[in-house]
């Protein structure tokens, strides 16, 4: 049942995330790069951060990268011109963690540990479910900055409630 929840919130995800990304299409160019509220990186930042955070942790999770070449892995802001190189990037992020959770087939698959050091040298250990939960947890955070962000410009992304 828990591999059931974790699908169906990865399922919320990829909706909530491309609504988001489409109500960020309304916005000008100007607006997609400033600071919108006073502390806060810009919607283009906080879109490539919640996007990057995705890519990053999939790419330890199925191994493609080590978990310590994940913290040198970076997606620079400037690369993401408009909200289109954001769909892309997002498109392709999504497919990754699609792929990674078809290959999970029992509850017990999110029991995987993994070990990483950081570049700090603290040496981390974490339980796949543990992780999977942070990153949602994390793209709620930045999908509501968002959202106020765009709400503030006149664009409310209105519900983005699970139910």
């Amino acid at each position: 049942m828990f591999l059931d929840a974790i699908r169906r919130l990865y399922d919320y995800q990829r909706e909530v995330n491309s609504h988001i990304l489409d109500v960020a299409e309304r916005v000008t160019s100007d607006e997609f790069t400033a600071v919108i509220i006073e502390g806060q990186p810009s919607i283009r930042d906080t879109l490539v951060h919640l996007i990057d955070v995705v890519q990053t942790n999939v790419s330890w999770w199925d191994k493609s990268l080590s978990g310590e070449d994940t913290f040198a892995r970076e997606f620079p802001v400037e690369d993401f011109k408009d909200i289109s190189s954001l769909k892309i990037f997002w498109k392709a992020a999504d497919a990754d963690v699609s792929n990674f959770i078809d290959s999970l087939t029992a509850n017990e698959d999110l029991e995987r540990v993994y070990v990483r050091t950081t570049p700090s040298g603290e040496v981390r250990t974490r339980l796949l479910w543990e992780m999977m939960l942070h990153v949602l947890n994390h793209g709620t955070q930045h999908r509501s900055e968002v959202a106020v962000m765009l709400t503030k410009l006149g664009h409310s992304p209105g519900d983005m409630e699970i139910l």
